[in-house]
């Protein structure tokens, strides 16, 4: 068994490790998660986190930012944490039920939280 301690060691390593998550991809792919999954379905844009926060005990949470500019004309499925700018480790992906539509008038900001319990 993990101790607290552990598990707080085992989040702040995540977020702060060389291998750590560094990239946001975004796609539209509908395929369902699959834990063997290494790349989105059909990724079209890639950038790098503005924000990897460790403030809360246990957690690490990284959030990308995405302009009107980059995902104007884009229909919004899926999206996933990435170490690198090309290729790279999956670390998380998630397929949205539905899927939004961008038309040059709003921007996107994805943020997701691992929790080690």
């Amino acid at each position: 068994m993990i101790t607290t301690d552990g598990r707080e060691v085992i989040a702040n390593l995540v977020g702060a490790s060389g291998v750590a998550p560094g990239y946001f991809a975004i796609g539209s792919g509908e395929t369902a998660f699959n834990v063997a999954d290494t790349e989105l379905d059909h990724e079209y844009d890639r950038n790098e986190i503005t924000t990897t926060d460790l403030s809360v005990s246990k957690n690490t949470t990284w959030v990308a930012d995405f302009s009107s500019v980059e995902i104007s004309g884009t229909v919004f499925r899926e999206f996933g944490l990435l170490n690198n700018s090309v290729g790279g480790n999956l670390f998380h992906r998630e397929v949205l039920v539905g899927s939004l539509s961008f038309e040059g008038d709003r921007e996107l900001q994805i943020q997701t939280t691992f929790r080690i319990t």
